[in-house]
């Protein structure tokens, strides 16, 4: 299968978030299964590591943005990585600079991928199209007219927060003149980038099957819930996977390799973490946290839950992450009041949020909504058992621990309160206190598969049947 995918993000060139994390592993998971992936990503001025680029093509007309240029993104993976070279929009010294014209750097981005197949004379059997930043891309193959417009398109959501509302104004220039009456409306005079993607779509997806159902209903639909219910029938839920960075058997960021058969070479990591952060060495567990610091991450709920097992000298804590600057003061002040505890770290720091996931013994992800995750699947994959909250991607990847069966991979709770928080610590720290027991859970965390290849197998079936479905209509 040729499949064209497309991305605003991609790591390590252009990484922000959990897009680039897809955008790196998924195509390569595709082409190294036997399909023929061509992946795009915008040519930034900042992609990092100063990668080897080979010029395709220059002066490439495309309607509304003038030329563009096609080049090459050599690297040592097995699907293609073409850059759109684009300077007016794309060299702002940032992947997402605040400059109030996302709507139309994506529509010349998705307009010139478009241009760059016609250059390559490759047409795809499907089109990946992924968040707010290329939702459009439905309606501008059918602008493009043959073959585009007979070209299926999947578009996946990883953050429904951002929808991409723009002027209508600039619909003509953005490849849309004559789709107007496609364009779902954000208020007046302007449109949604988002939901016209998902009603213009062959098949819309999103990263788990929990997430999938919960985007359906007022609370967490994001005012996109009708929209979605319309497309129902095709919608679905995939999970995402990690890459092959997270494997504690290679990973060069840690102290001491491990895997399932070593597994008690964990508690080596656990014991130079606290060195590195300056814990005590007591007989208590580690918790790590490893976040953007927001309030979706369920960080409200530790005051009263977290902070007296502090106080009570039941656990430490250790923290690396960025984001809201109260949540960061809390942070700050925990470690200044309890040293040897708390430590925290406020940075984006790669290597140590590899050392926390390797060393600590519990990992909290307690959010108010994950339309994915993917710590909890790096604490498993490290033998870090993860305490979470039964929303989104969390729900379909922690098994609860049942101490009967001796089954189970983590800790869980249903209501967003900290009674339920509180109970789910409790439960953590008794199975901790049973050497035993906590063993086996370790054992059970690790034994998982969270890779890409299950899931590229998941997006093939789902490229099955956009296909299909645009071929019905066309029939």
């Amino acid at each position: 299968m040729r499949i064209a995918f497309l991305s605003a993000e991609m790591a390590p060139y252009a990484h922000v978030g959990g897009l680039g994390d897809v955008a790196r592993w998924l195509p390569e998971a595709l082409a190294a299964g036997g399909d023929e992936v061509a992946a795009f990503l915008p040519r930034y001025d900042v992609l990092r590591g100063d990668p080897p680029i080979t010029e395709i093509a220059s002066g490439v007309t495309v309607p509304g943005f003038g030329e563009v240029g096609v080049a090459r993104l050599e690297h040592d993976g097995a699907a293609d990585l073409y850059l759109i070279d684009a300077p007016e929009w794309f060299a702002r010294g940032a992947v997402y600079p605040d400059d109030g014209d996302d709507h139309l750097r994506y529509s010349c981005f998705t307009a010139s991928v478009i241009a760059a197949c016609e250059v390559l004379d490759w047409v795809p059997d499907v089109f990946h199209a992924n968040d707010f930043h290329t939702a459009l891309l439905p309606l501008q193959t059918v602008a493009a007219g043959l073959p585009w417009a007979a070209v299926p398109v999947v578009l996946t959501i990883h953050n429904l927060a951002f929808q991409g509302a723009f002027p209508m104004a600039d619909a003509p220039r953005m490849g849309l003149a004559g789709r107007e009456a496609l364009i779902v409306p954000a208020g007046d005079d302007w449109g949604n980038a988002l939901a016209s993607g998902i009603l213009g779509a062959d098949l819309v997806t999103t990263v788990s099957p929990t997430y999938a159902r919960e985007i359906l209903t007022p609370e967490q639909g994001m005012d996109l819930d009708e929209v979605l219910l319309e497309r129902e029938a095709d919608l679905v839920g995939i999970l995402n996977g990690i890459g092959e960075e997270w494997d504690p058997a290679t990973d060069p960021w840690i102290e001491h390799n491990y895997d399932l058969s070593a597994a008690g070479e964990k508690w080596r990591n656990r014991d130079a973490l606290r060195e590195e952060l300056g814990l005590e060495g007591e007989p208590v567990p580690v918790l790590g946290v490893v976040s953007r610091l927001t309030d979706q991450k369920g960080f409200d709920l530790f005051e009263e839950t977290v902070v007296p097992l502090v106080l009570h000298r039941a656990a430490q804590l250790a923290v690396v992450g960025t984001g809201s600057p109260e949540i960061e003061a809390m942070f700050e002040s925990l470690a200044e009041e309890h040293p040897g505890w708390v430590a925290y770290r406020r940075a984006f720091d790669i290597g140590l949020g590899h050392r926390i996931e390797a060393g600590a013994d519990l990992f909290l992800m307690p959010s108010r909504f994950e339309p994915c995750g993917l710590n909890q699947m790096y604490s498993m994959t490290y033998g870090t058992i993860p305490v979470v909250r039964r929303t989104g991607g969390l729900n379909d990847t922690v098994e609860p621990w049942n101490g009967a069966a001796r089954t189970g991979t983590g800790f869980t709770f249903g209501d967003y309160d900290t009674p339920s928080f509180a109970a789910a610590l409790g439960e953590a720290l008794d199975v901790f206190a049973d050497r035993e027991a906590w063993q086996v859970l370790v054992r059970n965390a690790m034994a998982g598969d969270w890779s890409w290849t299950p899931r590229a197998a998941e997006y093939r079936g789902a490229y099955g049947r956009a296909i299909s479905a645009r071929a019905m209509r066309s029939a």
